[in-house]
C-alpha cells in the first residue's frame, strides 16, 4: 500500500548519516528518494562491515533511493543538477555552510527560480558563529553540547560518549519531522521553506527536558533534585545484568517487598518519593548495600520478583540475540531479506505503525550511479550522456 508521502519526490545531496538517514526516513513514508554521490561514492559506503565490498550500515542509511553519480563541480553536470531541483519537492544537503552556495544551489539562489521547493540544509554547528565553518562529526557535538558531561561527571566520574551516533541520527529524525511540517504547510501557503538544522541545535534540545533539568529554573530559591532518570538502576546479577526504575511510592514499596527489604521500607529517610529526593545521597547508598544479596539471584528470578510487584525491570538485551526475543517478535519488528550484492540481511521495519498505510521497509540501497542513465532519460536528458561521459561528469551503473 502507498505510504503517506507518495508522490513527494526528495533530492539527497547529503553523505555520510544524518542526511542520508533523512532522506532513508522520508523513503520509509512513501517518497521517491534519488541520491546524488560523488563520483567515488559516499564514504560511508567504505564505513562498518561489509559483504561483497557493500556496507549493511550504508544500506539502512540509504534504504529505497535511486543513485545518480555526479561531479557537482562540473560545468556539464549543472544542468542535470537543476533539472533534478525542479522536478523535486524537497532538498536534502548537509555539506559545511558555505559550500552549497559556492556550488552556485544555494536557498537563495534556487528559490527564485523554485520557490515551492522544501530545502534542509544540515549542518554541524550552524549557518552563523565562530564554530560554523569546522567539521564535525558526532562525537563532537557529543563533547560540545554537554551529552558527554551528563553520561559521566555527572556520577562523580570522567566524561563518557554514547557509543553510537546518536546525534546524528536524531538530527535526522528531527529533519524529516521538519520536511513533513514543512510539506503541510506548503498545501496551505503554496511556498517552500528553508530549514536550517544544526547537530548541535538538536542536541541541546534533546538533553533540556530531563538532562538540564537543573538548569532550567534561574534565580534564588530553588529546590535542586536530580533528574528523573537517576532514578533508573543497572545491577549485576548471578548470570547477567538488569536494569530496574523505582519513581513512585507504590514501586519502592513493590521493590523492597520483591527483595525483602523490609528495612528499607520503613526508613522514614525514604518512605516517599519527596524523602528519597531529599536524603538521595543516603538512599543511593542504602540501595547499593541492600543489593547486595540481589546480586547472587540469577537473572530470570529477579526479574520475574520484581515485574510480580509491578517493578520496572528488563534484563540487558544484546544485539546479537534481540531477534529472538518474544516482545520483538510479537512486534514483527525486525525483517529478513536478500539484497543483490549485499545478501542476506537482516534490519528493522519503520518504527511507526500506519494502519492503513501498511508500511513495509523501502526499496535497497543502491550501488553508486547505479540509476544515472534512467534518471538521465526520466529528465529528458538522455542525449548528454555521451558527453557527460566524456568529460567524467558522471557516473553509470554501480
Amino acid at each position: 500500500m502507498a505510504g503517506p508521502l507518495e508522490g513527494v519526490r526528495v533530492l539527497d545531496l547529503s553523505a555520510v548519516v544524518s542526511g542520508p538517514l533523512t532522506g532513508a526516513l522520508l523513503a520509509d513514508l512513501g517518497a521517491e528518494v534519488i541520491k546524488v554521490e560523488k563520483l567515488e561514492g559516499d564514504i560511508q559506503r567504505n564505513v562498518g562491515s561489509q559483504r561483497n565490498g557493500f556496507s549493511g550500515s550504508f544500506h539502512v542509511l540509504n534504504r529505497g533511493k535511486r543513485s545518480i553519480a555526479l561531479d557537482l563541480k562540473s560545468t556539464f553536470a549543472q544542468p542535470v543538477l537543476r533539472k533534478l531541483i525542479a522536478e523535486s519537492d524537497v532538498l536534502i544537503q548537509n555539506f559545511r555552510p558555505g559550500v552549497i552556495d559556492r556550488l552556485g544551489l544555494g536557498y537563495e539562489t534556487v528559490s527564485q527560480w523554485h520557490p515551492r521547493l522544501i530545502y534542509l540544509s544540515i549542518s554541524g554547528f550552524g549557518a552563523l558563529g565562530p564554530q560554523q565553518a569546522k567539521r564535525a562529526y558526532d562525537p563532537i557535538i557529543q563533547t560540545y553540547s554537554g551529552m558527554a558531561s551528563v553520561q559521566g561527571l555527572r556520577r562523580g566520574q570522567g566524561p563518557e560518549q554514547v557509543n553510537q551516533l546518536i546525534m546524528d541520527k536524531l538530527t535526522a529524525s528531527t529533519g524529516a519531522q521538519a520536511v513533513c511540517a514543512a510539506l503541510f504547510s506548503r498545501e496551505r501557503s503554496g511556498l517552500g521553506e528553508h530549514i536550517e538544522l544544526s547537530m548541535l541545535d538538536t542536541a541541546v534540545a534533546f538533553l533540556w527536558p530531563d538532562a538540564a533539568a537543573d538548569v532550567i529554573l534561574q534565580g534564588e530559591e530553588i529546590d535542586h533534585r536530580p533528574a528523573i532518570s537517576a532514578a533508573g538502576q543497572l545491577v549485576e546479577l548471578k548470570d547477567g545484568w538488569a536494569a530496574f526504575m523505582i519513581l513512585s511510592d507504590q514501586e519502592f514499596e513493590g521493590f523492597c517487598r520483591a527483595l525483602s527489604l523490609s528495612d528499607l521500607r520503613v526508613d522514614d529517610r525514604f518512605n516517599s518519593l519527596h524523602r528519597r529526593q531529599q536524603h538521595r545521597n543516603e538512599f543511593s547508598e542504602a540501595l547499593k548495600v541492600a543489593l547486595v544479596p540481589a546480586r547472587a539471584l540469577d537473572t530470570d528470578t529477579f526479574l520475574q520478583r520484581l515485574s510480580d510487584e509491578h517493578v520496572p525491570v528488563s534484563k540487558v538485551q544484546f544485539l546479537e540475540e534481540i531477534h529472538n526475543d518474544p516482545q520483538v517478535v510479537a512486534n514483527a519488528l525486525l525483517r529478513e531479506r536478500h539484497h543483490p550484492v549485499a545478501g542476506h540481511l537482516r534490519e528493522a521495519r519503520p518504527a511507526p505503525v500506519f494502519k492503513r498505510a501498511g508500511l513495509e521497509p523501502a526499496g535497497f540501497a543502491p550501488t553508486i550511479g547505479e540509476h544515472s542513465e534512467e534518471i538521465l532519460t526520466e529528465l529528458g536528458l538522455a542525449a548528454s550522456l555521451s558527453e557527460l561521459t566524456a568529460n567524467h561528469a558522471i557516473k553509470v551503473g554501480g
